[in-house]
């Protein structure tokens, strides 16, 4: 009995052996498939992922373009409303300057500048407010070296300019017309009472906005009237 069951073992080896060699390449295949599975898995997400960010990339996009579109029409229409505003605006008056949608005088004498805001109201005018860059720009395509008092003051309080009208610029406006339009160093009250603004104009050509400083009101200067003619009927 003995003999016998050592006589079978060598077989049942071989066959184990047999069975192993021939289970090895689907088990190979088994884990290669697993992994390609995984691989397949991993790229399916990123595919996945990539896909969303580019549809709300796209998404995005389109919404901002939808949003330029609108504004663009919307300046389209404010443009169309402001040139027929301004077709239907009577001429300025003779020896005036006109720019959009007002009319500006330049003086040829010289006064104060509380007699520079009065000849402008008897014209049905005020001193010069000055609300934009073009405006700058126009006032310095009146030829260099020119002084012009404008309507800005801060007479009532030091340090606190307002406008003709009685508006007073918000800190943003404020430190907007500073960096922009006043000289460097001004407003600076130098000489002490300089309480109105000089507008100093060069060559366009030059590209120089920074031209305003403070002056004492008494100084006998220049002057710019602007006002805005009624639509006529």
């Amino acid at each position: 009995m003995g003999s016998e069951t050592l006589h079978q073992s060598p077989q049942a080896g071989t066959r184990l052996k047999h069975v192993n060699q021939k289970s090895q390449p689907w088990r190979m295949a088994t884990v290669s498939l697993g992994l390609l599975c995984v691989v397949l898995l991993i790229t399916v997400i990123s595919l996945s992922v990539h896909y969303d960010e580019q549809y709300y990339g796209l998404s995005r996009l389109q919404t901002s373009y939808n949003n330029l579109t609108e504004e663009k029409l919307q300046l389209q229409r404010t443009v169309s409303e402001q040139e027929k505003k301004i077709s239907e605006l009577g001429p300025c008056p003779d020896g005036w300057r006109r720019l959009r949608c007002s009319c500006y005088y330049f003086s040829n004498n010289s006064k104060t500048w509380s007699a520079s805001r009065q000849d402008c109201r008897e014209r049905g005018a005020d001193l010069l407010i000055i609300n934009s860059r073009e405006e700058q720009h126009f006032l310095n395509t009146l030829g260099e070296k020119m002084h012009y008092w404008i309507g800005l003051t801060d007479s009532e309080k030091e340090g606190i300019w307002k406008w003709v009208d009685g508006t007073t610029p918000t800190t943003t406006q404020l430190n907007w017309l500073v960096i922009r339009f006043w000289r460097e160093g001004e407003p600076n009250n130098a000489q002490g009472g300089e309480n109105c603004a000089v507008f100093n104009s060069f060559s366009d050509n030059l590209g120089i906005i920074q031209s305003w400083n403070d002056q004492p009101c008494s100084l006998l200067i220049h002057w710019v009237c602007k006002y805005t003619p009624n639509v006529s009927s």
